[in-house]
């Protein structure tokens, strides 16, 4: 057994050991007057002696391939003999930080590259990523079924912490280009932890007449009203976004370990459309399949123009529409933010010139993605806003079947709603979408089954878990036409 199965194979146990603690911890937790055997404290006892053992045989293995790897670095300066870095050794004071979503880009090109060369993932990872001793059970948690891969999720100090930190590396990186997740963090961001749902409490009858719990004066002796207060919530439930990808063999024989670049950066490009068209339309909440847009149910205003006055009326219009809200945001195509750098006061100056070097209009800071409609202008109110996710999953397989599309040009949704006719594109209801197998109707004409096989290609199948909702209603204004 190579060092590398041995590591995993220690890491493994050591799963084991805090499932069984956390067992125990559990019980002694679930009531208050429960008293450990002497054999469960034995149990404990060796336990924890056992996991001493294990770590510190881990950390001496994990020395050995470090040092076996800082040997093998060539001299500074050796010609023509530029072999790979060394990995897995700590980084010096001035090291590049590294990418969000680099351990999910890893995770899914390991598993790519043990699919195609038949070897077993935990080897593959020793190959390509050295010593990195993150990779591994990051890649039960991703990818694995089994009790111990779920273990190791759901365990403090082990792979959770490592997935939830490079997810929400990911989600950092993935601001520059995405509204949601330039929007995430100034809501209510929150965690799914596999569950299906989460419920958030809020305050539903806010203003109404009976529901009033404001401070009345109260003189010596007087009595101090009973006042209701009336409280609702609302539920994100889990949704996913999934895709298919596929890869040529060659392209995986050929450019490893550059592909891995390019699964991280299709991973930002392609999330931040698909998030932003969804979060930013005007569809109602499809059941088991996707969150409603944030514009359900808003009626936009046509903008008043574009001269300064009618940009500041344009605004009033925004903020009065939204009501009260307590930390507004303004989202627009980056279009609209350069017609607001060259508006000019009657003196010649640009107008907004300070207020978009500090990142905010009119002390409201702003958000700009080319996936929002050119000529829509939006503000919501962040308080209200609650979003979640969890750690994506990642499968791979060659002998797939796709449907592609005909000549034509025309490329397939994947949607039906049964009866053989299409649905919402990148939109497919539970049990239905476009079957390989399914008779010829004027829905999937022109439509072809291509085996993988045929293709000498690799199917590499993403779904990553995501919700968002708003809290209060009315926390969304809009306009269109607008022409800054």
């Amino acid at each position: 057994m190579d060092i590398a199965a041995k590591i995993l194979a220690k890491q493994e146990r050591a799963v084991q050991i805090r499932d069984r603690l956390t067992e125990l911890k559990a019980l002694t937790e679930a009531d208050e007057s429960y008293e450990l055997t002497a054999e469960e404290i034995t149990e404990i006892d060796t336990l924890a002696d056992e996991m001493e053992a294990v770590n510190r045989s881990i950390n001496s293995l994990q020395k050995i391939e470090a040092t076996i790897a800082s040997k093998a670095v060539p001299a500074a300066g050796a010609a023509g003999n530029r072999g790979p870095p060394s990995r897995g050794i700590a980084p010096g004071p001035h090291a590049k930080k590294e990418k969000g979503g680099s351990l999910l880009a890893k995770v899914a090109t390991a598993k790519l590259m043990s699919h195609v060369s038949g070897e077993p993932l935990h080897e593959v990872i020793a190959r390509a990523y050295g010593s990195d001793d993150r990779i591994i059970p990051v890649s039960k948690m991703l990818i694995a079924k089994t009790a111990v891969g779920q273990a190791t999720s759901t365990e403090a100090g082990w792979a959770a912490e490592l997935v939830q930190d490079d997810l929400q590396g990911f989600l950092e990186d993935l601001q520059e280009v995405s509204v949601y997740a330039a929007l995430r963090p100034l809501g209510v961001p929150l965690n799914f932890g596999g569950a299906n749902s989460i419920t958030i409490p809020r305050r539903a009858g806010a203003g109404a007449p009976n529901d009033d719990v404001s401070g009345s004066w109260v003189g010596e002796g007087g009595v101090i009203p009973v006042k209701r207060i009336a409280l609702g919530s609302q539920t994100l439930n889990r949704y996913k976004a999934a895709v298919i990808s596929t890869f040529t063999q060659e392209i995986l024989e050929q450019s490893t370990p550059s592909i891995e670049g390019i699964v991280r950066q299709a991973m930002l490009d392609d999330t931040a459309i698909a998030l932003d068209l969804a979060l930013m339309d005007n569809s109602n909440i499809v059941a088991g399949v996707r969150p409603a847009g944030l514009l359900f149910g808003v009626t936009p205003t046509a903008s008043a123009g574009d001269t300064a006055a009618d940009i500041i009326t344009d605004l009033k219009v925004l903020f009065s529409a939204m009501g009260r809200g307590a930390r507004p945001v303004l989202i627009m195509n980056s279009d609209r933010l350069l017609g607001l750098s060259t508006v000019t006061t009657a003196a010649g100056g640009f107008m907004f010139k300070d207020d978009i070097a500090n990142g905010h209009l009119l002390n409201v800071p702003f958000i700009v993605s080319g996936n929002v409609v050119a000529d829509e202008v939006h503000i919501v109110d962040t308080a209200s806003f609650a979003s979640a996710n969890d750690v994506p999953q990642f499968n791979v397989s060659d002998q797939a079947t796709l449907t592609m599309a005909n000549a034509d040009g025309v490329a397939p949704t994947q949607a039906g709603d049964g009866a053989g006719a299409l649905g919402t594109a990148d939109q497919v209801l539970p049990g239905e979408g476009i079957n390989v197998h399914e008779a010829a109707t004027t829905a999937n004409a022109g439509y072809e089954a291509v085996s993988m096989y045929q293709t000498y290609s690799q199917a590499l199948r993403t779904i990553f878990p995501t919700s968002w909702g708003l809290i209060r209603a009315g926390s969304v204004s809009s306009l269109n036409s607008v022409s800054w």
